[in-house]
């Protein structure tokens, strides 16, 4: 059962909230008592900078607002799920060389962003530095970084003004002002020093999502699914989002989730329920196999069962059998075929996708893909 509290001055605003915590308690598979909280010290030791503020387990859900009877319903069912990253979605990193394809990366990322309220940084990695067996002298280091940074600060304006995205500076608005959709994202600029394998990787565990353009001039990704970003894809702290130079954002209206056994993990499904819902996105739970195999109907229970616990079922996805040998093509097809705007590969063991992408033809028709993917691995859910 959980804990549930509504904390505030005792004022109508407080009683408002509480009487529609209690409505969208009766309409959705939570369970737990609403305690009110409106003693000062009490409202004070809480930590709630603006009332009336709801809490369940400890976290804060509701901050200074009332949400109608819908999106409290919506945030009840999710609570459990704000320790993902995925489902957070508060800062989104993009690694970028100054190539167009890094461009394409940074404009997907932008409309994320704005639509998720998250905040965004840019990272340009340099690495040449590090060829020599001699670390650069500092002094040399620090005007390089600067000739980098006036670059990448002119790469991000070419951006905005070429793709009709926004930014804003990162001190410009503050994050309690912004609400999803309603303003540009904040954006900060960094350059870092180190190989970019690991400088990406590292840098994602403060990051809730990794954004990568496909294909580079040398620096971040030399080539769609190359040896930089595979590498990355497998080391990374954080889901990543690989962006390939053709797409077009129009938003993530249909999620191919490539299903298998080992990725029906409750946790990796709720988390990609939850952020296509967000994106107000249709899932399709794709499952390839061979004419005989087993357990498929096990598994489509499996998924539904989880999607209950996520939405109570109002939000039904899809789950299509398809029989092949070649599972990278037969998804292809499909994807032709719904019109999908987003590959999903949620993986169980870090090797898989790597492995996946070892064979000649999976990787040349991931070269030729104009949809971006998601690579999300089950032990990234957990709060860093």
């Amino acid at each position: 059962m959980a804990t549930i509290q509504v904390i505030g001055i005792g004022d109508a605003r407080m009683r408002r909230l509480s009487e529609q915590v209690r409505q969208a308690l009766e309409e959705c598979a939570l369970a737990g008592e609403i305690e009110e909280v409106s003693e000062y010290n009490r409202v004070l030791a809480s930590g709630i900078l603006r009332t009336p503020a709801l809490v369940v387990d400890g976290r804060i859900l509701v901050e200074g607002a009332a949400p109608s009877v819908d999106e409290l319903k919506t945030l009840l069912s999710d609570h459990r799920l704000l320790s993902g990253k995925l489902y957070r979605m508060k800062r989104i990193l993009v690694g970028v060389d100054l190539s167009p394809a890094s461009e394409n990366a940074v404009v997907f990322a932008c409309h994320l962003a704005r639509l998720l309220g998250a905040n965004m940084e840019v990272v340009y990695v340099m690495d040449s530095i590090f060829e020599g067996v001699k670390a650069s002298p500092s002094s040399f280091l620090a005007s390089y970084r600067k000739t980098m940074k006036e670059e990448l600060d002119a790469f991000i304006r070419r951006v905005a003004q070429h793709s009709n995205v926004e930014c804003v500076p990162e001190d410009t608005v503050a994050a309690e002002e912004r609400a999803p959709g309603d303003a540009p994202p904040r954006m900060r600029a960094q350059i870092a020093f180190g190989f970019p394998e690991k400088t990406l990787a590292d840098l994602s565990e403060r990051a809730d999502l990794l954004v990568l353009g496909a294909t580079g001039r040398g620096g971040v990704v030399r080539k769609l699914f190359g040896s930089v970003s595979i590498e990355v894809s497998k080391t990374a702290k954080a889901p990543v989002l690989l962006v390939p130079p053709h797409a077009i954002y129009s938003g993530f209206r249909q999620l191919l989730y490539a299903s298998d056994f080992e990725s029906a993990n409750p946790d990796a499904v709720a988390q990609t329920l939850a952020f296509a819902r967000r994106l107000g996105g249709q899932v399709h739970f794709v499952h390839v196999s061979s004419p005989g195999e087993a357990g498929v109907e096990d598994l489509e229970a499996r998924l539904h069962q989880i999607n209950d616990d996520v939405s109570g079922g109002t939000h039904p996805f899809i789950f299509s059998r398809v029989i092949g040998d070649d599972i990278v093509e037969a998804l292809h097809e499909y994807a032709f075929d719904n019109r999908i705007d987003l590959f999903v590969f949620v993986t169980h063991q870090r090797s898989f996708w790597a492995e996946l992408l070892h064979h000649s033809i999976t990787r040349e028709m991931l070269l030729h893909t104009s949809t971006p993917v998601l690579v999300i691995h089950t032990d990234e859910h957990k709060e860093a």
